[in-house]
């Protein structure tokens, strides 16, 4: 299948913290013109299929995340899109509790092992059937979301979008580690977006089970002073975050903008409302 940039490639995957919400306001605030992007908290990638559609992407894209099952199917959908697609034909993925349980324990077998294009495909399938779309592990690094009881069968794949997605991915590096082993590669004229786990505003608002480890103030610190590292080299840097008062502070040598976001992925119903957020940038 043929792919141009006319075909609108999207987020495959729900990501808590995804930034679709967000994008008009990121969009409008991104440089005109830079040499390579860096988004060392890739996720859902919304920003960067934006800048991949427009044809702001002329250098390479540098795209990291510390989960390497979302990194693994992103590689699979650039790189083995046809084995993917066969594999996404499972008869196994049902919308059925018993079905996605299954697959949970299959997956967690596997996760980490040489079976990337399985993996691949039960990490989308349990993405869109799994509660609320989040992905939380335990400290073994077990994936443990229980199933969402959809009403309707999630459509959680299609030939046009994995793709269009792969046309996407093609002029990227895609990495999967700590967010600081971007650094070296970062010079003057790159463009770097941030979009770290947000500093919870209060206790009760703490999300940050993307990966076994967790993300408080001393990784908001060590974030920090990459911003910092990267402003110095000369690099266009933009950074999106909660308004916690440590964030704030922390950044308040730089331009800060609130915006007003709706956020769809909370454990609760009522939890699913409008918040307001930063965009923090040096230029």
């Amino acid at each position: 299948m043929f792919v141009t940039k006319s075909s609108l490639p999207r987020p495959v995957v729900k990501w808590a913290g995804g930034k679709r919400q967000l994008l008009g306001e990121l969009a409008e605030r991104c440089p005109g013109d830079f040499e390579n992007y860096f988004e060392p908290f890739f996720g859902g990638g919304a920003l960067y299929l934006h800048l991949w559609r427009t044809g702001a992407i002329q250098g390479k894209a540098f795209l990291n995340d510390a989960n390497p099952e979302l990194i693994n199917l992103y590689r699979m959908i650039r790189d083995r899109t046809a084995e993917l697609e066969d594999a996404m034909r499972n008869p196994a993925f049902v919308n059925t509790r018993e079905a996605y349980l299954a697959c949970r324990k299959r997956f967690n077998a596997i996760r980490g092992t040489e079976e990337c294009v399985e993996r691949a495909a039960l990490f989308l399938y349990l993405n869109h059937h799994g509660y609320n779309g989040l992905w939380r592990v335990n400290q073994k690094g077990e994936y443990n979301i229980p199933f969402g009881r959809h009403t309707k069968p999630p459509r959680f794949w299609d030939e046009k979008t994995l793709h269009a997605f792969a046309a996407a991915l093609k002029p990227a590096v895609l990495l999967e580690g700590d967010f600081s082993g971007l650094l070296p590669k970062i010079a003057k004229g790159d463009f770097v977006y941030f979009d770290p786990p947000y500093l919870p505003v209060s206790k009760t608002a703490n999300f940050t089970s993307y990966t076994t480890g967790a993300f408080g103030i001393a990784e908001q610190e060590q974030l920090f002073e990459m911003f910092q590292e990267a402003d110095r080299r000369g690099a266009l840097v933009m950074l999106s975050n909660s308004v916690a008062p440590e964030i704030l502070e922390m950044y308040d040598e730089y331009t800060i903008e609130r915006v007003q976001v709706m956020r769809y992925i909370n454990a609760k119903v009522s939890g699913r409302r409008g918040a307001e957020e930063i965009i923090v940038r040096n230029y």
